[in-house]
Parts: C-alpha cells; sequence; structure tokens
C-alpha cells in the first residue's frame, strides 16, 4: 500500500520557520479527497500474524471512508475541513500529564469500548464516568467498527460524560477522521506511523491546527528516529500496533528502551497490560501509562461492571502517585 496523501515539508512543531495552521489546513484539504493508509511507515516489526490483520483492518477501513467521502457532493468535504475552528479543550491531555508530573504522579488513561454491540450508550457513558471514578485520570475511547457499530457516538458520549481529557483510539488514516474527532468534543487522537508513514506530518498538523493532541505511536528505535524531526510533543508506545513479541520481559525491554529515548521535550504513554508493568514504566520515567480495555473488562460481563475495572483502577492509581 502506498501513500496517497503527500506530507507536508515543514515541520510538525519545530523547526521550519513559522508554524502557521492556516497553510497546514490548505495541503491537507489540496489532498483531502484521498484516503491515506501506508503499510511502510517504519519498519515490519508488526510481525506477519499481526501484519495480515493490521493489513485486513486497514482495507477495511478504507472501504468505509470511501464510501463515506462518494457521499459528499464536490466542496462538502472540503468545507467540512476547512469551517472547523480550533477546540480550546479545558481538557488537554498534555496539561493533564505535565500536571500530573508536577505532583510526582504518572498519568492513567484507560481506554474503553463496548461490551457489545448491543450496549446502550447510557450503560457505556455509565462505565466512563466510573472508570473515572475509580482512578482514570483520562479516557481513550475505541472508535473502531470492530469495537463498536458506531464509534463517533461512543466518543460524543464520553465526552459528554467525564470531566477528563478524552483520546480517540481508532486507525486515522484521513483528515475525515481528525474532524469527526473534533466535532465530538475529544481532545487528543492517536496516530500510528507504520501506517501513516509520509503522510504522519500531514494528519499530525491538521489536528493540531484543530487543537487536538496528537499521540504519535512507534514501536522501535528505527521508528522513533525516523519521526524524532517532526517534534511531536507526545509519543506512544504499544498502543495499538502493538510490539508483537511472545515474551513480556522482551515486550517489556524494548518499552523501557523506546522510553529512555523519547526526545526531551516530550511526553510518553505506554500501553501496559498489568500493574507490575506499569511500575516497571514508571521507574524507567514513562509520563503516562495506558490500560487496554482488554485488561478492564475481564473475563465476563459481571466482573466487567462490577469488580475488575474497579479493583484494577483503584491499585493502579495508588501506585502511580508518589514515590516508589
Amino acid at each position: 500500500m502506498a501513500a496517497v496523501l503527500a506530507s507536508t515539508s515543514c515541520c510538525f512543531l519545530g523547526g521550519g520557520g513559522a508554524w502557521k495552521p492556516e497553510l497546514v489546513r490548505r495541503r491537507v484539504l489540496s489532498t483531502a479527497r484521498y484516503t491515506v493508509v501506508v503499510g511502510q511507515g517504519g519498519s515490519d516489526d508488526v510481525g506477519e500474524k499481526s501484519g495480515s490483520r493490521l493489513s485486513s483492518i486497514l482495507k477495511n477501513k478504507q472501504r468505509i471512508l470511501q464510501s463515506q467521502l462518494s457521499r459528499l457532493e464536490n466542496g462538502q468535504l472540503e468545507s467540512r475541513l476547512s469551517s472547523l475552528e480550533p477546540y480550546e479543550s479545558p481538557y488537554r491531555l498534555l496539561d493533564t500529564i505535565a500536571g500530573q508530573l508536577m505532583q510526582g504522579k504518572t498519568t492513567v488513561v484507560a481506554e474503553i469500548a463496548r461490551l457489545s454491540p448491543s450496549e446502550s450508550l447510557e450503560s457505556f457513558s455509565s462505565r466512563c464516568s466510573k472508570y473515572v471514578e475509580w482512578g482514570a485520570d483520562a479516557l481513550a475511547v475505541c472508535t473502531d467498527e470492530e469495537k463498536s457499530p458506531n464509534g463517533v457516538a461512543d466518543l460524543t458520549a464520553a465526552c459528554r460524560a467525564v470531566n477528563v481529557p478524552v483520546l480517540r483510539k481508532d486507525w486515522i488514516i484521513h483528515p475525515l477522521q481528525v474532524a469527526e474527532t473534533r466535532e465530538a468534543g475529544a481532545s487528543s487522537l492517536t496516530a500510528v506511523y507504520s501506517v501513516l508513514g509520509k503522510g504522519s506530518p500531514a494528519i499530525l498538523q491538521y489536528a493540531v491546527s484543530l487543537g487536538l493532541d496528537a499521540i504519535l505511536e512507534v514501536i522501535n528505535l528505527q521508528e522513533l528516529q525516523e519521526v524524532e524531526p517532526l517534534g511531536a510533543p507526545l509519543y506512544g508506545i504499544n498502543l495499538s500496533v502493538g510490539i508483537t513479541l511472545s515474551l513480556p520481559g522482551v515486550r517489556m525491554d524494548i518499552a523501557k528502551a523506546l522510553v529512555g529515548q523519547i526526545p526531551f521535550g516530550a511526553s510518553s504513554l505506554v500501553g501496559v497490560w498489568s500493574i507490575e508493568e506499569a511500575i516497571q514504566l514508571k521507574g524507567e520515567g514513562a509520563d503516562a501509562v495506558y490500560v487496554r480495555h482488554e485488561v478492564l473488562q475481564g473475563r465476563s460481563a459481571v466482573e466487567a461492571k462490577q469488580l475488575v475495572p474497579r479493583t484494577f483502577l483503584e491499585n493502579l492509581r495508588d501506585a502511580m502517585t508518589g514515590d516508589d
């Protein structure tokens, strides 16, 4: 697969002269009718099995987006993308991370997805509120079609239910998805370098022009070195693609090494599967930890609604507060 959204020539936030949101929008709009999917963004360390599944997911995402775009009349997409104003959210992920660090705390981001396609928005919103009550400093809403029949509606519901940063967790491959994220009221989104490749700067810049905190996800040192010139303020590790190694110890070693190489001044958000992993990564300097929804939902609906999330989040909150 090849990129069809050209990258911009200027840097993301640092260097390259003055950064102008209006210029970014013009560049994005010039190619906005095309879907961005890049399978050669960085390394191929996602593994053969994982890579095949990812390719299938992205092809499906392309089909859905192309269907959306085909229903738009000439000028509608461009008008929608250009008319959005920057969103000054009172709940910014970067601000939360900075504030927590000032208090000696590591930020906890809890991923949330529907328990089933039939779960109501009322039930979903209630779980969002409870996750925050139990210790989550921010929420990551899964909006991919594999997780929800209407991910944007879930995202909007979460933003209305809680007073913490809400980020969109999805395979972002087109500026229309960035616009949807802004319209839903979220303050952040994930962008996977292995997926976007050369399209990363344009997507990231458009997100920032709308007031969103963009999380640039990398999976190894090679990718981190390739994207460092973009000057991204927030890097994600093991959030979407994941480090697909069978040995947890090896996976953790890679995560620790990447945390130690995050550019000066940037923050790190690292996926964890246990409190023990979170404690280790906190000790290595991770600024925020990201808990996958599989960890919180447990093995049964009863556990998911009552026992597992509360116990896990309360214990994790205590572990991420103050000195080890």
